[in-house]
């Protein structure tokens, strides 16, 4: 499974696949990190410039375990595993 193999080789997985974050949150587990897009423009230039944005702004959440939404005007936060600190 994807999510095992992130989990292992400590990545994080970045997606425009909601299913990622349901399954993740449905595990209980608190790695990997998944960054989601839900973006208008998915162009490589667009999704990096958020990528770097939320790397530089949410590297501690990113590395203890979090499911990042990056919407064209929102960066939600949900540290993992959910239930426990939100």
């Amino acid at each position: 499974m994807i999510l095992e193999k992130a989990r292992k080789e400590q990545c994080i997985l970045l997606t425009h696949d909601l299913d990622f974050g349901d399954l993740l949150a449905a595990s209980g587990a608190n790695l990997p990190s998944v960054v989601i897009f839900h973006l208008r423009n998915m162009r490589p230039e667009h999704v990096n410039g958020h990528l770097l944005n939320v790397v530089s702004q949410y590297s501690t959440a990113l590395e203890n375990g979090a499911i990042v939404t990056v919407t064209e005007g929102q960066v939600r936060i949900r540290n993992l595993p959910l239930g426990t600190s939100e």
